[in-house]
């Protein structure tokens, strides 16, 4: 079959080679398949080219990476595609179905069947029988393909889950459909030491219940681990193959799993490359030593992403988050004692917090010792727990999907008005980047023109 995976075309300052679809393309066309990776945002891809490139190519399945502020893009996708040609099949996967199976298609009636989960095994398996399907059998073959969601008349049905154990077993993503080489130097905003760069993953999954993460609805809370020897050997091709000098481990919590740290910053180490590396996706504080610091920053380690999220003791244990503020004061000072750039992540507008509690949050990123912030309003995920609090008390009916990205409103929660958040937005923006300590760190760490006009976009669209 003719496969098109393809990332939407949204706001999303993350503009880099799609990992999931990459090894979902590797499987598929293990199994014979013929498939194309399009990058919506980098390429610019809207309704009307999709069209066109549909009519040229006629694919017989499109499938759609779908996080929640894709829902309307998505929408408007699939019309699309489906007045080329009704039979295309079109699919979708990722964050958002994974959160509201039922309520995805339900609400985009262009949308044949979607996925829950990880989709590596579930997704070939679909391909192979989807072509022997009719009216007869659509039930017992359907019902049968591990993580799909399909329609069986007015009923949306969820197959059951099906786990990756072995994430050695798959290859490599399909790196030749996602060259590093053709993407921007601004992957998460603005920041790299080296050109080009990869995105890679080392483990999967997370233990932790915070309240505001959906994360378990794609892997359950499981943990699955590479051998560093396969990473290492993805790596060697990369820089072999593409000239990669710069590695972004996205793993939700790489340095939660210490012996693993250890062994791949040591193999680094071993075979002296002359290479850069960074943990933009987040790390938890209370996983750091400085044992283990001072080796990241040996191999090549120059900055980590850490989720403070609140300054509020109140809002950490309401969240679940597992967290103290004198923990995070004593992390962060471990940090600083290695040459490791910082990059907090902080939320504001989680329902029960007042004013109060936001400034909070807002002097204490004013007050750490770090390099860079990101403000983000909160946005109820589906899947995660505080979404189905709200959706049970009815909270949830005028939700602004369009407006679920970090720098704009799509939850109002009570006692707040959507200009309230957002001036307290600003003020936490303009507080801590007009600092000279933070303008100077800042001007040091660019080293191209246009990772400057990234930083320059991306702080003011934060200010609109």
């Amino acid at each position: 079959m003719k496969v098109l995976l393809t990332v939407p075309l949204n706001r999303s300052y993350v503009i880099m080679p799609p990992l999931g679809l990459g090894y979902i393309a590797s499987v598929v066309r293990n199994k014979g398949h013929d498939v194309e990776i399009l990058h919506g945002i980098k390429d610019n891809i809207t309704p009307e080219k999709l069209k066109n490139l549909q009519m040229k190519k006629r694919f017989d399945v499109i499938g759609f990476q779908m996080m929640t502020y894709d829902f309307n893009p998505i929408k408007k996708l699939s019309k699309a595609i489906k007045e080329i040609n009704h039979e295309t099949i079109v699919v979708v996967g990722g964050a958002h179905p994974s959160g509201d199976p039922q309520g995805t298609l339900n609400s985009i009636k262009e949308i044949d069947y979607a996925f829950i989960g990880e989709v590596e095994i579930a997704f070939p398996d679909f391909l192979e029988k989807i072509k022997k399907v009719n009216e007869k059998n659509r039930s017992k073959i359907l019902g049968s393909v591990p993580n799909l969601v399909w329609r069986n008349k007015d009923k949306v049905i969820v197959n059951p889950w099906k786990f990756v154990d072995d994430l050695d077993s798959f290859d490599f993503p399909a790196w030749d459909l996602m060259d590093p080489r053709e993407y921007p130097e601004a992957p998460h905003g603005a920041f790299l030491k080296s050109y080009p760069y990869a995105p890679i993953i080392i483990t999967r999954g997370c233990p932790f219940q915070c309240s505001f993460c959906a994360g378990k609805c794609v892997t359950d809370n499981r943990i699955g681990k590479r051998s560093i020897k396969n990473v290492i050997k993805e790596m060697e091709y990369l820089m072999n193959k593409y000239g990669v000098k710069e590695f972004m481990i996205e793993d939700e919590n790489f340095t939660l799993h210490k012996n693993l740290v250890y062994e791949f910053c040591n193999e680094i180490i071993k075979r002296r490359w002359r290479v850069h590396w960074s943990c933009p996706a987040g790390v938890r504080l209370d996983t750091l030593d400085l044992r283990m610091l001072k080796l990241m920053e040996k191999s090549g380690c120059h900055s980590l992403s850490v989720g403070i999220e609140f300054g509020s003791q109140k809002i950490l244990n309401l969240t679940k988050k597992r967290l103290s503020i004198k923990i995070i004061k004593e992390k962060i000072d471990l940090i600083n004692k290695t040459g490791i750039r910082i990059s907090g992540f902080f939320m504001m507008g989680y329902p029960g917090e007042t004013k109060k509690d936001i400034w909070k949050t807002i002097k204490l990123a004013w007050s750490l010792p770090i390099d860079r912030a990101q403000f983000n309003n909160f946005m109820p995920l589906p899947g995660s727990e505080i979404y189905n609090k709200l959706k049970g008390e009815g909270k949830l009916k005028n939700l602004r999907v369009d407006h679920f990205f970090v720098h704009d409103v799509g939850f109002i929660p009570e006692g707040f008005t959507e200009k309230e958040l957002k001036n307290l937005q600003r003020k936490a923006y303009i507080g801590f980047y007009l600092k000279p300590r933070i303008i100077i760190g800042l001007l040091k760490d660019i080293t191209t023109l246009q990772q400057f006009k990234y930083l320059i976009d991306r702080f003011f669209d934060a200010l609109k």
